[in-house]
């Protein structure tokens, strides 16, 4: 993963925007955690759930 002004490039030629609120994206072979100019693999929808959770108490 290469990350580029909000642009996240996958090695497989998928750009993502990281940019924005925090979200779930489902891709073919992995989950992530996307927003606030970042993104976290995580295994599963649940753990992207528990991960948002995480990061929005630490906003505060």
């Amino acid at each position: 993963m290469k990350k580029e002004m909000g642009i996240l490039k996958l090695k497989n030629g998928i750009e993502i925007d990281v940019s924005g609120g925090l979200r779930i994206l489902e891709l073919e072979d992995q989950i992530l955690v996307i927003g606030q100019e970042m993104a976290i693999r995580v295994n599963s929808l649940q753990e992207g759930w528990e991960e948002i959770r995480k990061l929005k108490e630490n906003e505060c």
